[in-house]
């Protein structure tokens, strides 16, 4: 009996070994990230990335930039915990009734983006909670009036709004002789008439461009036409003006002059892009702190790793857990 007493601590280990390299091959779920006190893995990501992507194609890319941000409002999540963040159900109801105003419109709402009720309840109590998380980090954000005034002033050139102009146009093919021979003796009072029968047929030979501006018009008609068109007098043609495939008639039939819009005129977009920057800033950085001063890994690299590398690649990681109960 002793030899075979001998031999039992090796069975165990060899049946251990083999135990862990069969769980490591076909069971294990490779770490993607830690944040806070959540541990997340290649099949939570699987289940939720539908929701993420509906089906459409993304690179592994887009794949990693989801799974990162996935992991930061995680972290957020947890600073909400911490913080005593609380939503209260009604903002959540009135969100669920945006889907529809009766319980079975909000489920044929929800079957087209291939989402359960528990899904959509999930995600509109995580970006509230992350919403009022930011509100509490930048909260104390403030916009003085001499940084509107000083941002009016260093961007001036920005507020300039070009000179635009309604246009009208016909056009013919080249190999459309009849057509052509017609608009060679184009009026601006038999303008109009043409707009109105050809306005509408399949081949296009006839339109307007609204309040345009001379660079918008260049893109579409080429560099000359709009130069001409734009150092025309009102309600007179301008044309032939060969472009492309097309020689074209235009008639300019309003215009309204270049200006700078006045620091009254754009008071409330200049503050709204101030606060906006300093805004992601103080936040970004929070993020940051956040990452360096709590629980926080990423693991993208295991999106691509079979089952038993990434058994081993994370086993320091799980030891650490391991002795860290908490994270």
């Amino acid at each position: 009996m002793k030899p075979r007493k001998k031999w039992l601590p090796l069975y165990a280990a060899f049946l251990s070994l083999t135990a862990m390299l069969i769980y490591a091959m076909a069971v294990y779920q490779p770490l993607l990230f830690i944040a806070g006190d959540q541990i997340f893995r290649k099949d939570d990501w699987e289940r939720i990335k539908p929701l993420y992507f509906q089906g459409r194609p993304h690179t592994p890319e887009e794949e990693e930039r989801l799974l990162e941000q996935r992991s930061l409002e995680e972290l957020v999540l947890y600073k909400g915990r911490q913080m005593g963040v609380q939503i209260d159900q009604r903002f959540i109801d009135e969100h669920m009734k945006q889907l529809g105003s009766t319980k079975e419109e909000r489920e044929q709402a929800l079957r087209q983006m291939n989402m359960t009720e528990a899904d959509s309840v999930m995600n509109v109590r995580r970006a509230l909670i992350g919403f009022e998380v930011k509100r509490r980090v930048t909260g104390e954000i403030t916009v003085t009036e001499e940084e509107v005034n000083s941002y009016y002033r260093d961007h001036l050139d920005s507020f300039r709004i070009p000179e635009l102009r309604t246009i009208y146009y016909v056009r013919a093919g080249q190999d459309d002789k009849p057509w052509m021979d017609k608009l060679k003796t184009i009026t601006t009072e038999r303008f109009p008439s043409l707009l109105k029968e050809y306005g509408s047929d399949l081949e296009g030979r006839a339109g307007f461009y609204e309040w345009v501006s001379q660079s918008e018009l260049s893109a579409n008609v080429g560099e000359a036409a709009a130069d001409a068109v734009f150092r025309s007098p009102v309600k007179q043609v301008v044309g032939p003006v060969v472009y492309e495939q097309w020689t074209y008639w235009f008639l300019p039939v309003e215009t309204m002059p270049a200006k700078t819009q006045s620091l009254a005129e754009v008071r409330g977009k200049i503050y709204r892009a101030l606060y906006l920057e300093k805004e992601s800033a103080v936040y970004g950085k929070w993020l940051e702190e956040q990452k360096r001063a709590n629980p926080y890994q990423i693991f993208p690299e295991n999106l691509k790793k079979n089952r038993f590398w990434a058994f081993w690649s994370d086993l320091p990681v799980r030891l650490q857990l391991f002795f860290q109960p908490h994270a």
